[in-house]
């Protein structure tokens, strides 16, 4: 029996599965444990989200209203609602493809392009982006991003690449990316046939005045896909549903991604689906803000007990991470492990972000306030 190679190339276990191994080691040795490492949620869905649903599924219990498989690239009435979400950018129905989230699509858009081919992904970023391409036989390049740039990633003008990874508001960084940076991207992806791959899950805590959207920028439909979620920003993380928009005028990539859509899925749960839907009323609108605004508040808790002990810290407002630097003397691990061995607080060592994120560790604001609180007392204790 042949396994896959790429296999190999891999740490035993994926990041996040590490961290919560660790987290629940340390519980069974009756120590109480703070989780801020894991980007999951704590507040429970909304109502009308579940209301949606609940009828969803009452109406698949009902002979009359029963429907079987739905459409491989997404229920038409989702898909109608997220095509009028992007007002003025124009980006129809029939170029968004509805999935089980983000993390699938990063992954799998890269079936388009085919084995071989190039890939530029900043640092420090998601891992899933290094992982999916590795898995598919791609040659990986990393664009360092720096602290004394903000971890704003600039186009490398002279250089060729087939596939860019963009991500804002970034993951773990919290850097986002203006209309002006973005449009240096655009214009370079398109001088040199680059296809970019722009993950928008955290679109939701952008700022007012921040691009939520690559398509706001004049040219992106000509050289960029963009990826979306309903998790962060919705509390989808446990009922799964997403999407990428491929316009038409950047080639056939649409019909393809279509074509692969027939024989690799049947569609996404039409209860997930139903319930997403919930997201572009008055009322989801309005519960979006309140979430966001409890998170982003969570994020500043931990950021004054940070700035009492005299630890760097991304000033972000559009992030639900805090991304820190470690204190003099610590790797990621190091300070990582120390922090919850002796103070009972899991922190991501953001070395495993890539190596631009070697030096820093992520705190992840979407703990319920009370254990945030409590976090932000022990940070000011450690010693």
């Amino acid at each position: 029996m042949k396994y896959n190679d790429a296999f190999s190339l891999f740490k035993k276990d994926y990041v996040f599965a590490r961290l919560k191994k660790k987290a629940e080691e340390m519980k069974s040795l009756g120590k109480e444990i703070i989780d801020l490492g894991v980007g999951d949620l704590s507040l429970p869905l909304f109502k009308n989200a579940v209301e949606e649903m609940v009828k969803a599924a009452k109406s698949l219990g009902d002979k009359k209203t029963f429907t079987g498989y739905p459409p491989s690239e997404g229920l038409l009435s989702l898909r109608k609602k997220i095509s009028e979400s992007y007002g003025n950018a124009n980006i129809g129905e029939d170029e968004i493809f509805i999935s089980d989230g983000a993390k699938s699509d990063i992954g799998d858009l890269l079936e388009l392009f085919g084995k071989g081919i190039s890939v530029l992904i900043p640092t420090p970023s998601y891992p899933v982006y290094t992982e999916a391409s590795v898995f598919a036989g791609n040659k990986v390049t990393f664009l360092p991003c720096l602290k004394e740039d903000d971890f704003i990633p600039r186009p490398p003008f002279g250089k060729v690449y087939d596939v860019i990874y963009l991500c804002s508001p970034n993951n773990p960084t919290g850097a986002v990316l203006s209309a002006k940076v973005l449009s240096e991207w655009i214009n370079y992806a398109i001088s040199v046939k680059a296809v970019i791959l722009f993950d928008g899950a955290y679109c939701d805590f952008s700022e007012e005045n921040e691009p939520k959207s690559i398509y706001e920028i004049k040219n992106a439909k000509y050289c960029a896909m963009e990826i979306r979620s309903f998790s962060k920003g919705f509390g989808f993380t446990g009922v799964r549903c997403g999407y990428s928009v491929i316009p038409k005028t950047l080639g056939d990539y649409n019909r393809l991604w279509k074509r692969r859509l027939s024989f690799r899925s049947n569609g996404v749960s039409v209860i997930s689906q139903k319930g997403a839907e919930a997201y572009f009323s008055d009322e989801g609108q309005r519960e979006v803000a309140t979430r966001i605004k409890y998170y982003k508040n969570n994020a500043e808790i931990i950021k004054i007990a940070l700035k009492k002990k005299n630890l760097w810290y991304n000033n972000s407002c559009s992030s639900p991470y805090v991304f820190a630097k470690t204190p003099d003397g610590f790797t990621s691990e190091e300070f990582c492990d120390f922090a919850m061995e002796k103070y009972g607080i899991i922190v991501t060592p953001c070395n495993t972000f890539g190596e631009g994120g070697e030096g820093f560790f992520r705190i992840s604001s979407f703990p319920e306030r009370q254990k945030i609180l409590r976090a932000a007392d022990v940070i000011e204790t450690i010693k």
